[in-house]
Order: structure tokens, then C-alpha cells, then sequence
């Protein structure tokens, strides 16, 4: 029995995600990959903050926020790393403003945050400075490149779904709890 189990651990450790992978499939663009297979690095091997930001920044592309809470707390040591976290709660920030807009009508006039390429700062950018227009259940955003369509869904809790349109065609869906 004690082989049975060595023996097991032995063969699930050969199939870990490694620190290799992560930095393969972050280069690799697998950003999906990279966020979906990160528990251990962030709860219990977040020794480096290089790869906690890749985990973070690959989340942050795939709209998978909610790991980034975790993964700001331990980036610490470096400028870069300070950079990197106060980018992923300016995020967390944001799409949780956003969220209140939707459902409250809270008022963002007044609010500034760090700007970034994200679409949730472009989107949130536009509703503090009032440049959004609301048809039926609907705020519309106009850029000069793309449009935004922000809604709610019907179910329960409600998300904000926020449409990326160009040329009067739907190029991306991201929906936010």
C-alpha cells in the first residue's frame, strides 16, 4: 500500500503545471491555460512575483478577475511588481463601479482612477465623464474604433455583459459578475 501511494504521487507530480509551462504558455499566448491552472502558484507557491504577474496578467486578459485579489496581496518586493498589482485592483475596482453603476445608477462623475488598455477602464472612462448615451436597457459608448454596449442579463445575480462592437459587428462579449 505505502508503494501504491508513492507511487501515485509520483506520477500526479510529473503531470504538475510547472513554473516552465506557465512561462511557455504565457509566451504562447495560452492565456486561458495559464489562468485556469494557477491554484497552487498563488495559494501556496507565490515565491515569484514574476510568475504571479503572468498569472495575473493572463487572467486580466481572459476576464477571469477574481484571482487577482489574491494574487496583489504577495506583490510586494519589486517596482514592477507594486506596478502590476495596483493595475489588477484598479481593475477590480473598476468593473465593481461598473457593476454599481448598472444596478444602482451610483454616480461616477466625481471618480478617478489610473488609466489603462483594459476594456474595463475604457468603459469605465466614458461613464465618469458622462459620454455615454442610454437606449432603452442599454448604455451605448462611441469611440472613434469601437462601440460598447453595456446590459444587463435577466437571471439572477444579474451580470453586466458589455458588448465590443466594430463596423456594427459584435467582436467580443465579456460579462462581469
Amino acid at each position: 500500500m505505502p508503494f501504491l501511494l508513492f507511487l501515485f504521487f509520483s506520477l500526479t507530480s510529473l503531470h504538475a503545471y510547472s513554473t516552465a509551462d506557465i512561462q511557455a504558455d504565457y509566451k504562447a499566448q495560452n492565456y486561458e491555460r495559464v489562468c485556469k491552472n494557477n491554484g497552487s502558484f498563488i495559494h501556496k507557491d507565490a515565491t515569484s512575483e514574476e510568475i504571479l504577474t503572468m498569472i495575473g496578467d493572463a487572467c486580466a486578459r481572459v476576464d477571469s478577475l477574481n484571482p487577482l485579489a489574491t494574487i496583489t496581496k504577495t506583490l510586494l518586493l519589486s517596482p514592477k511588481s507594486r506596478e502590476s498589482a495596483s493595475y489588477f485592483m484598479t481593475l477590480l475596482l473598476q468593473k465593481k463601479l461598473i457593476y454599481q453603476f448598472m444596478h444602482d445608477g451610483v454616480n461616477l462623475k466625481n471618480l478617478r482612477l489610473p488609466q489603462t488598455d483594459h476594456v474595463l477602464s475604457i468603459v469605465f472612462e466614458h461613464l465618469v465623464l458622462n459620454n455615454y448615451e442610454k437606449k432603452e436597457d442599454k448604455i451605448i459608448i462611441t469611440t472613434q474604433t469601437m462601440q460598447y454596449h453595456l446590459w444587463l442579463s435577466n437571471d439572477t445575480p444579474k451580470r453586466v455583459y458589455i458588448d465590443e462592437y466594430s463596423n456594427n459587428v459584435r467582436v467580443k462579449q465579456h460579462w462581469y459578475l
